[in-house]
């Protein structure tokens, strides 16, 4: 009878690929997913009462002030990254700190430019606002 020679060392590698694997494949499709609805559907349908001030809303920040309604892109103008943070009344970018007024101009960087404003339309039928260039 054979016996296999093998290290504890080799066995453990051995193990964490074999359990690793499943959790990649699964983490690719969900990622592959998400990437699908978001290219497949180039829009945002944002809901009619928004509020005043400044709102996060998946890839978009909208600043409303009464009846004046600005939407910009969430995706930090120096790497990317996305914007979800407010404080004192402006927008902060999380990963590097760049802080942007509430219409989007850039109060202090690495940040140079200000954040993309995005086009809307209001739905005549709905009233709903549909953010068509995300």
């Amino acid at each position: 009878m054979n016996k296999i020679n093998i290290t504890r060392k080799k066995f453990l590698k051995l193990s964490a690929a074999a359990i690793s694997i499943p959790f990649f494949i699964i983490w690719q499709k969900i990622i592959g997913r998400i990437e699908k609805i978001d290219s497949s559907n180039n829009r945002i349908i944002l809901p009619k009462d928004i509020p005043n001030g400044i709102t996060f809303f998946n890839a978009v920040i909208i600043s409303k002030d009464n009846s004046e309604l600005k939407v910009y892109s969430s995706k930090c103008t120096h790497l990317g990254c996305r914007i979800n943070k407010i404080e004192d009344g402006v927008i902060v970018c999380p990963c590097h700190g760049s802080r942007f007024d509430e219409k989007g101009n850039v109060l202090k960087g690495p940040a140079s430019r200000s954040l993309q404003k995005l086009h809307y339309i209001v739905d005549s039928n709905t009233k709903q606002i549909v953010v068509t260039d995300v």
